[in-house]
């Protein structure tokens, strides 16, 4: 299997191949649709001086980007496998690297943004929505669940995130009024 088919297969008959499949024939190509995805979001950002020019810090990019998709993919499972849905953590995790192949959209679009026919964040947020998108139907076809309680799944580990930040926020504040006078 080449990178090529893995992908046809993928979009062609997700169900079949998801389920015929082990983990480790699609790895590489998880972790190579992890590298594309990653290197083009990182020269998006780069497009319009978001991150630094060097290589150690497409690493550090690209390491917080595997982990926050490895807690995303091992939260989701762990939510899946409370509620009775059986599946594999590893084959999602690894799926998420070809969802990942979505940020390639950003160069091209990056580009007319640049030149100000395109909104970068408006840019962004596009990719961003599709790639939500194809993780809902992946883990719809790999856990055979419904589209609601794959959106829930998806959604609940940003929201545990979101709120922990929430809570940072307000204990800091409530720090700087009540402890600093």
């Amino acid at each position: 299997m080449n990178f090529l088919s893995v992908i046809t297969e993928v979009i062609d008959e997700p169900r079949d191949f998801i389920s015929r499949t082990k983990a480790g024939w699609f790895g590489w190509a998880g972790f190579l649709g992890y590298g594309l995805g990653i290197f083009s979001l990182f020269v998006f950002l780069r497009l319009f001086s978001a991150v630094p020019p060097y290589i150690h810090f497409f690493i550090i990019v690209f390491l917080l980007a595997l982990a926050a998709n490895f807690f995303l993919a091992g939260s989701m499972h762990l939510f899946l496998q409370m509620t009775g849905c059986e599946g594999d953590a590893l084959k999602l995790f690894l799926l998420f690297g070809l969802t990942e192949l979505f940020w390639a959209v950003l160069i091209p679009l990056g580009f007319l943004a640049k030149l100000g026919y395109l909104n970068p964040a408006m840019v962004y947020m596009l990719c961003l929505a599709f790639i939500l998108i194809a993780r809902i139907a992946l883990v719809r076809r790999l856990y055979s669940i419904s589209r609601g309680k794959a959106l829930l799944a998806l959604s609940l580990p940003y929201a545990a995130v979101i709120s922990v930040f929430f809570m940072a926020f307000v204990y800091s504040t409530i720090y700087l009024v009540w402890l600093v006078q």
